[in-house]
């Protein structure tokens, strides 16, 4: 009888790591890199609380520290700037399997209301924009996406 408990006990402590049956949010975003490709002056002015910055011209010698397998997702600005669009098509070019572009930036994110840090007392955070269709071989994602999986 205690080893079909013990037995139990093992199946479910495995079912419960396996991703069909369901997963542990913290682990996901421990996984989940998001990342700022403005200029420095930007990112301390404003950021989405968390992200990491990386300026655009480091980020080929940021690839090589990262496993192919993380998710990344980068941002800028907002729609008009295409540094994010650039980034998650160079690191999906260099076998990043889950590169993203925000293309909706840091403007849409603090205009939604989402966590950020900086005082944010640039202008361009205060227009609102319409989305721009994304360029071509970049996959995006939305704010709405983006903040379920940064859990918020």
């Amino acid at each position: 009888m205690n080893k079909l408990v013990l037995l139990s006990f093992i199946l479910i402590g495995t079912l419960a790591g396996c991703s069909w049956f369901g997963s542990d949010t913290k682990t996901k975003v421990a996984q989940l890199k998001v990342v700022n490709v403005l200029e420095l002056e930007q990112y301390q002015d404003c950021h989405i609380k968390g992200s990491i910055h990386v300026p655009f011209d480091k980020l080929e010698q940021f690839a090589n520290g990262l496993n192919p397998d993380t998710e990344l997702v980068f941002y800028c600005s907002n729609y008009r700037c295409t540094a994010s669009g650039y980034a998650a098509k160079m690191f999906a070019k260099l076998g990043f399997k889950h590169a993203l572009a925000y293309e909706a930036g840091v403007a849409e994110w603090f205009q939604t209301g989402l966590p950020v840090e900086g005082p944010c007392r640039a202008s361009y955070l205060q227009i609102k924009m319409d989305p721009i269709p994304a360029e071509t071989g970049v996959s995006v994602i939305s704010t709405s996406e983006l903040k379920a999986k940064l859990g918020y």
